[in-house]
């Protein structure tokens, strides 16, 4: 499908051999994903169908259920990792937000028209992306077989100014309006510091969870201590994400930077907490007492505090010019 002159991206997903194609014009390019991504697009993109194709809301625990089945020990942080791998094998191609995020309630699949998916997919066979190598999907679950479900992105671009800018407009869910940036690469930025946060922001709930439950006793002190560590290991990977951001501005260059320094320190209060934890006696009875791995970690907390108030004043005013969440010291 084209949009005047412009195509329009649209990933097809193919229930019955389990692949992932965009389609771009006339040309199909195959996206290699991990069985995990396979679960997760696979059961957003049935919802849709059921639904008639329009984007529905797909919850965090739905989600996970849906990917991990009854596996225990997964978390929000986990799963926001698994979008965040598939927009990043979508964004060579333009199609990063086929994805939308719903802060603190799930997530949404764009689809286009089966009918495009139908014709597309019938006259160009699909093929790799260059330098792609196919994982093996999951099996598909008891759905339905041959079965095309669409799922795209409509990106327009219009030349202004005898072609000197450009202007990118997506379609905005429900209010018939467009949102428009004269910055795509930016706005993409925004969008992938939001979904880092997010996965932040999951890990801290769990964290403050451990630590409520640790420091009133309803778990021994080594039990909190476990799965602190666990959660500070996730949170290190979100923080390994931001090594590959590509920040196109020096603005943007900064907020990473700020952005680094927050999560480190947040993750070093996790591990000194950690620490505290496995310091306390055996037989120790509430309220635990004071250690100088819980002293550390209070010093640490302070200090991942100022850092994320000052990421917060740099980030919040590029997230409100792009339309999207704004964010708080105590959020992530």
């Amino acid at each position: 499908m084209e949009i005047g002159s412009v195509p329009v991206p649209c990933v097809a997903y193919d229930l019955e051999g389990g692949r992932l194609v965009v389609l771009v014009g006339p040309e199909t390019h195959e996206i290699p994903v991990r069985p995990q991504v396979h679960g997760l697009v696979r059961h957003m993109a049935v919802r849709n169908a059921e639904s008639g194709g329009s984007p529905v809301l797909c919850s965090h625990d739905e989600l996970m259920h849906a990917v991990w089945g009854e596996e225990p020990m997964h978390t929000h942080g986990e799963l926001a990792k698994l979008v965040w791998e598939l927009r990043r094998q979508l964004e060579p191609i333009g199609a990063t937000e086929v994805v939308v995020n719903e802060r603190r309630r799930g997530y949404r699949l764009v689809t286009c028209p089966k009918a495009q998916a139908a014709v597309e997919t019938e006259t160009a066979p699909a093929t790799p992306t260059e330098g792609a190598t196919r994982e093996a999907p999951s099996p598909p679950r008891g759905r339905p077989r041959g079965l095309w479900i669409a799922v795209g992105l409509a990106v327009l671009a219009i030349a202004l100014g005898g072609g000197t800018a450009i202007v990118l407009a997506t379609h905005l869910w429900g209010s018939g309006t467009t949102e428009t940036s004269t910055n795509p690469e930016l706005e993409v930025f925004v969008d992938r510091v939001e979904n880092v946060l997010e996965q932040s922001a999951a890990g801290r709930r769990e964290i403050r969870a451990a630590l409520t439950a640790g420091f009133d006793c309803s778990i021994s002190p080594d039990e909190a201590a476990r799965r602190i560590s666990s959660v500070a290991d996730n949170r290190q990977s979100v923080l390994e994400q931001l090594g590959t951001l590509a920040a196109p501005t020096p603005q943007a260059e900064e907020i990473v930077t700020r952005l680094q320094r927050a999560l480190q320190q947040s993750i070093e209060a996790d591990r000194h907490y950690r620490d505290g934890f496995f310091e306390v006696q055996a037989g120790a009875r509430c309220p635990l007492p004071s250690n100088p791995g819980f002293r550390l970690a209070a010093k640490s907390d302070r200090l991942a505090s100022a850092a994320k108030r000052e990421f917060v004043r740099a980030f919040d005013p590029l997230a409100r010019e792009f339309d999207r969440p704004l964010w708080s010291a105590t959020g992530f």
